[in-house]
């Protein structure tokens, strides 16, 4: 996994990934995640496309309620993306640790042995930054904070995206148990197709968090180094 600063080309021509799911069980085991959201900056500007990938095969009934979702088994989804690191020659960016954890434990050796040179936790650097900044008074430090502590500390006039009292964790659980009562997305309550609209809008809040981090942490080092 690379551990340099990315220049602002390379974070603008980057993947972002962020992974949603529910976690750690009580044995200690870490199940596949249900889902990821994928990122792509704009080339120029400040936006880009957000798509929301469902893993699992029980899912596919959620993909026709949300814009830009589809259903796709894990190792080709991740074959695909190694495909376009290589041929773009761009890193898969990704908030902590627990992204590359995943990828490593669920992802057959020859296809991780792709995608893991072009991986990159942006989270140490983050820490790195606002440390040097005292983001959080010159006695606080960036240790064990969140990605929504990282992102409301370094961009204090955004408005910060919509949290989710839920958890992904357990909306991931109805979720599963709303797909496995019905077949078909007309047949969700009301408050179902919520906990799967609420998930993604979630996600996608991280993803773009994750892209605005990155861009403001590539600008400052490609002026200080």
């Amino acid at each position: 996994m690379s551990r340099h600063v990315l220049s602002p080309a390379e974070f603008r021509n980057a993947i972002y990934l962020d992974f949603e799911g529910e976690g750690r069980k009580k044995d200690g085991t870490r199940p596949k995640p249900h889902m990821s959201g994928i990122f792509y900056p704009n080339e120029k500007g400040a936006g880009g496309k957000y798509e929301s990938i469902f893993y699992k095969s029980l899912w596919r009934p959620a993909t026709n309620g949300v814009r830009n979702a589809e259903s796709v088994e894990f190792v080709e989804h991740f074959k695909s993306i190694a495909a376009a690191l290589e041929q773009k020659q761009s890193y898969l960016v990704f908030w902590s640790i627990y992204e590359n954890d995943v990828l490593k434990a669920f992802l057959p050796a020859h296809i991780y042995s792709r995608i893991e040179p072009r991986l990159y936790n942006l989270h140490p650097v983050t820490k790195k930054y606002l440390n040097r900044k005292h983001a959080f008074g010159l006695e606080g430090t960036a240790k064990g904070k969140t990605l929504e502590e990282c992102f409301a500390a370094l961009r204090t006039k955004r408005k910060p995206y919509p949290p989710f009292p839920l958890g992904a964790a357990e909306a991931c659980r109805r979720i599963d148990t709303a797909c496995t009562a019905h077949k078909k997305w007309r047949r969700f309550s009301d408050k179902q197709k919520s906990y799967v609209r609420d998930l993604v809008q979630y996600n996608e809040g991280d993803c773009r968090s994750t892209w605005i981090i990155a861009k403001r942490i590539g600008n400052y080092f490609a002026l200080v180094n």
